[in-house]
């Protein structure tokens, strides 16, 4: 019997630690914004190393240059359990500080309550998804835009 309760003890804490891999809840960072114990979400710079370690080197982000006329993508990355259900904190990888709209829509995201479906109601149809430690992510992308990086004489003959 203790044995039983030992493995099982075991089994519990290798499969936290296995979700907890996807993207970790560490109390005190100050890129995890947290309105209640399931609402969470983190709102990560590109510049920060902390996206690249949790696995989301690929997210489609893009910065504003020049070249592309000012505009670039911010990634919102959401990830799933094997229910269907938000994993653990969103992140929001941002080039431009984001709207307040778009921090809006991450505090409607609740882990273990809201769904896939939900998701799709609150940010449409998903266009990239990728499997990243056990978690399978969508990505949505944000399209963004820094008047600051506009070409400065216009648009080139």
């Amino acid at each position: 019997m203790k044995r039983q309760i030992l493995v099982s003890l075991f089994l519990l804490g290798s499969l936290g630690t296995a979700f907890s891999e996807c993207v970790p809840h560490l109390a005190g960072d100050p890129d995890l914004i947290q309105s209640s114990p399931h609402q969470a979400y983190y709102r990560v710079s590109v510049d920060s190393k902390k996206w690249w370690a949790w696995g989301l080197g690929g997210a489609p982000v893009e910065e504003p240059s020049p070249q592309n006329r000012g505009y670039g993508w911010d990634v919102v990355a959401i990830p799933f359990d094997a229910r269907g259900r938000v994993a653990f904190a969103p992140v929001y990888i941002y080039t431009i500080v984001p709207e307040a709209f778009e921090e809006a829509r991450l505090r409607r995201l609740y882990e273990g309550i809201t769904t896939k479906s939900d998701v799709i109601r609150i940010y449409g149809s998903v266009r990239e998804v990728r499997h990243v430690a056990g978690c399978e992510f969508w990505y949505y992308r944000i399209r963004v835009w820094n008047p600051a990086e506009e070409l400065p004489f216009g648009p080139s003959n």
